[in-house]
């Protein structure tokens, strides 16, 4: 039985969306952790801090809402549903994490080391302080990847099994 409300072309138009901007996440995530390594390896904070902010800000946090919106639509108009498979709901899950982190962590923190490093007096930072930049993307990317997989793979473990209609209802 199919459940979804979505005629085919919409659906693929809906899935495009999601699928796109999901590639984007991955991509703008990669670009930050290439900057969290410069920055680890001593790269100017002046340069890496407001790059990153911007990144962050202005591609990101967009792409990464927008990624969450349509895999929500997609699971509560198709047939894979929001809470029926493991893998759609792991998949919710971690889009859902990820997106709340970047909105509520990364975002402002990356607003501050930037006004820091550019500031009247700028900061100069550790490796302690350079650290996250980098480690933050990388866990962002395995999460990330692991959503791929099982986006690709599916695996068919349902969440909860629907128990089956009983048949002939009538008393006798």
């Amino acid at each position: 039985m199919r459940n979804t409300n979505l005629s085919p072309p919409w659906r693929k138009l809906l899935l495009t969306v999601h699928v796109a901007t999901a590639v984007s996440v991955l991509g703008t995530d990669l670009v930050l952790l290439v900057l969290g390594i410069s920055s680890v390896r001593g790269a100017d904070p002046w340069t890496i801090y407001p790059a990153a902010d911007l990144i962050a800000t202005w591609l990101l946090a967009p792409l990464a809402v927008v990624a969450l919106g349509t895999g929500v639509l997609l699971g509560l108009l198709t047939r894979w549903g929001l809470f029926r498979y493991w893998w759609v709901t792991i998949k919710l899950t971690l889009t859902a994490i990820l997106t709340g982190v970047i909105l509520f962590v990364l975002v402002p923190r990356l607003g501050a080391a930037a006004d820091a490093a550019t500031g009247p007096a700028p900061q100069t930072f550790t490796i302690a302080e350079r650290l996250p930049l980098a480690v933050a993307p990388a866990a962002g990317v395995t999460l990330l990847i692991l959503t791929v997989v099982l986006a690709v793979y599916k695996p068919p473990w349902r969440l909860r099994v629907r128990p089956k209609r009983a048949q002939g209802k009538g008393l006798s």
